[in-house]
């Protein structure tokens, strides 16, 4: 060692640095989420036992690829517990590392977790307990924000790898060969995720279309995405599922927004025939407007379906049971109950207790029997509140402003 003094110091700092941090946030842990914890730590073992070795000395792991997801959902307390423990455990017991050595790798990690977290509410960002206290399950907020990026993610960690490689073989000159696949890697990540927040902003902006021309219907569908979510979430479908069924619902009433379909939904008699043959047109007509985008036809599969029935009985083709995609059968049930707890033109909302007895009495006839018992259940735990609608006195100012601003007919 040719600095002994430089080094004490150095390793003093890091190791009182650590300790500082653990001391301080003790006080602060969230409750532990123990089998979120106990598989970190599982995946950092696995990790930490399968280094790359470096081929001019040294080595990295795939650790990385477990922190950040760890460190936004339990926090950097927890975080960093987990690779303290996988430290201890594969370069302690099993590799028999001298402690000196031990120590500072799980001093440095500790850092590590605790500086990301400290950057990332810096940002804005929100660290620890996603998932576990509001909202969806920690699996499914892995789902929706990791998932489908995972092999981006990979190959960051590939080229990293590569770069490392690369600089120990040639020198510093031969980085110039990775810094360009680099850069397109990350650029493609960059249009991907754009690509989703756009096609966010494109549905979102068509339920804006929906409040144009009627405030009631925009209200509703975004009630409706409310409760298919709830419902998706509770058949256990998977978060992709979750999220076009949620898009379907935003604009499952697209197919209404011809000033025909205005004066039936208000009308408060009963409808002729022709009137209900235009009414039952809507869901094939949104589905044309949707399926205009490429990424969203699954979406426009669930509108066009989302009046099928378990009987036969619905349009428009008079799909049976399995045969209508299970987005559709969500959405069906979603629908009705909003619509049966909601003011309507020609009627007052129905109580809760007294729509669920509608949807029990139609199960596997008009509504997909699973998806009632799924709400029934959700019901029952108190997890399906219901979601405040505008009275009929607030719709009719609604339209009333919307009509005005619009000069009219």
């Amino acid at each position: 060692m040719r600095r002994p003094i430089l080094f004490r110091l150095y390793y003093g700092l890091v190791l009182a640095a650590a300790a500082a941090l653990i001391v301080l946030a003790w006080g602060h842990r969230p409750e532990p989420p123990w089998p979120i914890v106990a598989a970190g730590l599982g995946l950092l073992v696995i990790a930490e036992a399968a280094p790359v070795r470096l081929p001019g000395g040294g080595q990295m792991t795939a650790g990385t690829m477990v922190d950040l997801p760890l460190l936004l959902v339990v926090g950097p307390f927890w975080t960093a517990a987990a690779d303290v423990a996988a430290t201890l455990v594969v370069q302690g017991l099993f590799r028999r590392r001298p402690f000196v050595r031990v120590a500072h790798n799980a001093s440095i990690y500790v850092l590590g977790a605790f500086a990301a977290a400290g950057a990332y509410t810096r940002l804005g960002g929100r660290i620890g307990a996603i998932g576990l206290t509001e909202g969806p399950s920690a699996w499914r907020v892995w789902q929706r924000n990791f998932q489908s990026g995972i092999l981006h993610h990979l190959a960051f960690v590939a080229l990293g790898a590569l770069a490392a490689v690369v600089w120990r073989a040639t020198g510093a000159w031969g980085l110039a060969l990775v810094a360009l696949p680099v850069l397109v890697s990350r650029h493609a990540f960059q249009l991907s995720v754009e690509l989703k927040s756009d096609l966010k902003d494109f549905v979102r902006t068509l339920t804006e279309v929906l409040e144009e021309v009627d405030p009631y219907t925009r209200h509703h569908s975004v009630r409706v995405a409310t409760y298919s979510v709830r419902l998706a979430r509770g058949l256990r479908r998977p978060e992709r599922e979750v999220e076009e069924i949620e898009y379907a619902a935003l604009v499952h009433d697209l197919g209404k927004i011809g000033p025909q379909h205005q004066y039936i939904l208000q009308k408060p008699g009963s409808l002729s025939h022709e009137e209900q043959r235009t009414l039952r047109a809507h869901p094939a007509a949104g589905a044309e407007i949707v399926a205009k985008v490429r990424t969203l036809t699954r979406v426009a599969e669930i509108v066009r379906s989302h009046h099928e029935r378990p009987d036969g009985q619905g349009y428009p083709f008079g799909l049976r049971s399995d045969d209508v995609p299970i987005g559709a059968r969500i959405l069906n049930v979603a629908d009705a109950f909003d619509a049966m707890t909601s003011d309507r033109p020609y009627r007052r909302a129905l109580p809760v207790e007294a729509a669920l007895r509608e949807l029990e009495r139609g199960a596997a006839t008009q509504f997909d029997d699973d998806v009632v018992q799924c709400l029934l259940r959700l019901h029952a735990a108190n997890a399906f509140p219901l979601v405040p609608s505008p009275s009929s006195e607030d719709l009719q100012l609604l339209r009333l402003r919307t009509s005005v601003g619009g000069g009219g007919r």
